[in-house]
């Protein structure tokens, strides 16, 4: 989030009777994926609420099929080619702080919001500025729901309904792996799966009702984040409460 919020940010958090819209600032316990950041509490913005389908493609969201326009603060990673080899100064001037040279052949990758690339772009020391995107269908393994059933990447992902309680799921052999988490992990069920066949609590099951209500959330620095397109849907307990109001911002 340091694309919008600075190191020595100060926020005021509210903890109790939230209601939750698109867009709020939350602060949330990360799901466990691995023992690095098991339990690590988390600041990102809500995209997905409870009964909301989200989808990327080419780095552009849509919301219930609804494209929905970035905001200035939103990073990219971009691949920059110059005349020269950039100096401290030139690299201060124009916020190349996160990332930096990936060739010698004076090829770069930084981190940058979509003004501040148009304007490096202007630069008479700048060749070409490119905003690194991935491959639809190019799977990457690391992201949720972790299956090959899914080529999703950080580019192109979903498109992913989010669950809200009382929604009733009719689960298959593939689907499954989107909610298999939910119904063990959140939920509290035993499920296993046997030639195809789904068991919940040992019960033959093609259908399954929702107990809680989930969220998706996303970071503004959008190539650099861990966020729900690694751990997947965020219990609602699992957000300890919402930023409304920043007291002092860096």
């Amino acid at each position: 989030m340091l694309s919008t919020y600075g190191v020595g940010s100060t926020f005021l958090i509210k903890k109790l009777a939230n209601h939750y819209q698109t867009n709020d600032f939350v602060y949330y316990t990360f799901p466990s994926i691995d023992s690095t950041i098991n339990g690590t509490r988390c600041l990102q913005r809500i995209i997905g609420l409870p009964g909301d389908t989200i989808e990327i493609k080419q780095k552009l969201l849509y919301i219930n099929n609804f494209l929905i326009t970035d905001m200035p603060d939103l990073k990219h990673n971009y691949f920059i080619k110059s005349k020269i080899k950039l100096d401290t100064v030139f690299k201060t001037r124009y916020n190349l702080i996160e990332g930096g040279q990936i060739s010698e052949n004076l090829d770069y990758s930084f981190s940058l919001t979509a003004l501040e690339a148009d304007v490096l772009k202007k630069d008479s020391l700048i060749v070409k500025v490119t905003m690194k995107t991935e491959l639809k269908d190019a799977f990457d393994e690391t992201l949720f729901p972790y299956s090959h059933h899914f080529n999703w990447n950080m580019d192109n992902y979903g498109k992913l309904y989010i669950p809200k309680r009382n929604d009733t799921l009719t689960l298959d052999s593939i689907n499954i792996y989107l909610y298999a988490n939910l119904i063990i992990t959140y939920e509290g069920n035993d499920l296993k799966i046997k030639n195809d066949s789904i068991f919940i609590n040992q019960q033959y099951s093609k259908k399954y009702a929702v107990q809680k209500n989930y969220y998706f959330v996303m970071g503004d620095n959008r190539d650099n984040s861990n966020d729900s397109r690694m751990c997947g849907f965020i219990p609602e307990e699992y957000i300890k409460g919402k930023v409304i109001s920043v007291l002092r911002k860096k």
